[in-house]
């Protein structure tokens, strides 16, 4: 894919893997339309940062956890107060019920594991998608749709998209930059 104009090598070396990543969980696989709730853990990080960037742009509305130092750059991405929590403890799942008036969310695109997964499965609506982009608590999906039904449970990897799909993100994703 060619650089964006105006961008350095540097710049365009940065993105690539972070808003792949992010563009296929949120549009392949998770299908995120506008008005739907998603929440992306470790929200500061980098694919979480392009993650709410993206989700964003979809008309989506964005919750989000990161570690409490890591809240003004939740707040810089234009994320208020009802929609950041905590990543280091399970607050998240009373916020977010709450501030969705005990509707949950759509979508999880998760990295977190243990009890911090299953309090985000407990936030799904019926028919939500949990993106599992962690390999450290990877869940069998049946397993998961027999404890939560409705819910769609995935773990993926970039990779599965394949070199055609990549190629043609990255486009979009040029596009969008510009």
């Amino acid at each position: 894919a060619r650089v964006p104009d105006g961008w350095t090598f540097a710049q365009a070396a940065t993105v690539p893997i972070v808003f792949l990543t992010a563009y296929y969980a949120l549009v392949d696989l998770g299908g995120v339309t506008e008005g739907q709730t998603v929440l992306v853990h470790a929200a500061a990080g980098g694919v979480g940062m392009a993650a709410t960037q993206l989700a964003r742009h979809l008309g989506a509305e964005v919750y989000a956890t990161a570690s409490p130092g890591k809240w003004d750059a939740l707040r810089a991405a234009g994320l208020d107060t009802p929609h950041i929590a905590s990543s280091r403890d399970l607050s998240f799942e009373t916020a977010f019920r709450a501030a969705t008036g005990d509707r949950g969310v759509d979508l999880v695109l998760d990295s977190l594991a243990g009890e911090f997964v299953d309090a985000s499965l407990r936030l799904l609506t019926p028919g939500g998608r949990f993106l599992e982009m962690g390999k450290t608590d990877v869940r069998d999906p049946e397993d998961v749709t027999a404890r939560h039904p409705g819910v769609h449970y995935r773990a993926f990897d970039l990779i599965e998209a394949g070199p055609d799909r990549i190629g043609e993100m990255l486009t979009a994703l040029v596009d969008l930059f510009e």
